[in-house]
């Protein structure tokens, strides 16, 4: 090979390498927050969903506010498309879950650990829908968003340090 044929795929090379940096992955899909908020009663009430994604697993936590307090469950799930079919859920028992989070649990607990969920989530138009397992999806052009948008911030709204720790760890588990 000629010497100066070979410096230029060399120096060529090394520009590409040194001067162009890589694009950055687009995140995945469930990766990120979604939050709604209003006024009840004088107060500003939000509710979240949290979400985070490596490959089709998905681990999140949530907050609800219904008859008078927040609710708070955490979930591990399978994500398919725009869809997410929620495994198994945990948290302050309410219309989501009987089963308290293992370490969370007051001393009288009737049920500790993992619950059986049927819920699903999907994505539409950047906002969040939560539905029943088997649901129809439902994004077209005509149909109006609804749902939690996708916020930026959960401006100090979100998850507790703990239940940031068990989002980390839930990524990093394989078996479900």
């Amino acid at each position: 090979m000629d010497m100066r044929l070979a410096m230029m795929i060399i120096l060529s090379a090394g520009a590409l390498g040194a001067g162009v940096s890589a694009s950055k992955a687009p995140s995945p899909p469930f990766e990120g927050s979604w939050m709604s908020c209003e006024n009840f009663r004088d107060s500003y009430i939000c509710a979240y969903k949290v979400l985070a994604q490596r490959g089709n697993r998905v681990c999140g936590v949530q907050s609800d506010f219904a008859t008078n307090r927040f609710y708070v469950q955490r979930f591990v799930g399978t994500a398919r498309g725009n869809v997410v079919q929620v495994d198994k859920i945990c948290g302050d028992p309410g219309s989501e879950t009987d089963t308290y989070c293992a370490g969370q649990a007051p001393a009288d607990a009737a049920k500790v650990g993992w619950g059986s969920s049927d819920m699903q989530l999907s994505l539409c138009k950047g906002y969040l829908r939560e539905g029943n397992k088997g649901d129809a999806p439902g994004c077209t052009n005509a149909s109006a968003p609804d749902g939690l948008p996708k916020v930026a911030s959960l401006d100090g709204q979100g998850p507790e340090p703990e239940d940031q720790a068990w989002m980390a760890s839930c990524l990093q588990e394989e078996d479900r």
